[in-house]
């Protein structure tokens, strides 16, 4: 009996902390892959993972960084689909993507100066895949990074079908017209990220805490922008890690 209530002492005691976010997938769930063509007047791809087997669940729009729908955003895309979400990664770029700052500055500036085509693109990516077979068609949510983030905002703020938008340090403003969100926000934010002010993060979080919903924001110490993709220089595992499990908690909590 000593034995038995030793090893139990020992499971019981593990901190969360501990747990990496890679270590919170369920490895045994097979996804398929495949490109699709989500906008065809215009003939946009999007890179679509899934559960393989053939139930439905919950289905979420990937929006990429400023570099474009890149590996990155493919390998998120993997790791929705194996916690049970049907994930669209669009491209806002057309196949375009970025290698440099001023390349990535060039293709995000070109979609600015002509919203209505973004706007277009994120309204047929979530038409797309809520004629999926696999998706629980009222059960959708945006996420998006950096660039990305800004439009997983816009795409809550504008009450474009989702009912959920996770935003990784995404560009918002507190004086922004909410009367027509309906989606509930996420958003995870640097504490050292010099594009994005902590004193307008908290802001922000003080004006969606005056909405109606459940609305959730963080500032992940010693953290800068882009700290959760692993390709940056400012990548920091920890708050990456973190803010995974908050990201697969809401969306648990709100679409599942």
């Amino acid at each position: 009996m000593k034995k038995y209530f030793l090893l139990i002492l020992v499971v019981l005691v593990v901190p969360l902390s501990s747990i990496t976010a890679q270590e919170m997938i369920n490895e045994s769930m097979q996804v398929v892959t495949e490109s699709v063509v989500y906008d065809l007047e215009n003939g946009i791809q999007g890179y679509l993972a899934r559960p393989e087997d053939k139930g439905q669940y919950p289905g979420l729009i990937l929006i990429h960084e400023w570099w474009g729908l890149n590996d990155n955003i493919r390998e998120f895309a993997q790791s929705f689909a194996r916690t049970g979400y049907v994930a669209l990664a669009v491209d806002l770029y057309n196949g375009q993507s970025a290698q440099t700052p001023d390349e990535a500055r060039r293709l995000a500036t070109a979609v600015r100066n002509n919203l209505p085509a973004a706007f277009d693109n994120l309204t047929k990516a979530v038409d797309f895949i809520r004629s999926s077979p696999y998706v629980k068609k009222h059960r959708i949510a945006s996420v998006g990074w950096c660039f990305g983030g800004g439009w997983s905002y816009e795409m809550a703020r504008n009450d474009m079908g989702v009912r959920a938008s996770i935003m990784y340090y995404g560009r918002f403003s507190p004086d922004d017209d909410f009367s027509n969100m309906r989606a509930l926000i996420l958003g995870n934010f640097g504490e050292k990220d010099r594009s994005i002010s902590v004193d307008s993060v908290r802001e922000f979080q003080a004006t969606l805490k005056t909405l109606n919903g459940d609305h959730e924001i963080y500032i992940y110490p010693n953290a800068g922008h882009a700290f959760a993709n692993s390709d940056s220089a400012n990548y920091n595992k920890e708050a990456a890690d973190l803010a995974w499990q908050r990201t697969i908690a809401f969306l648990d909590k709100h679409l599942q």
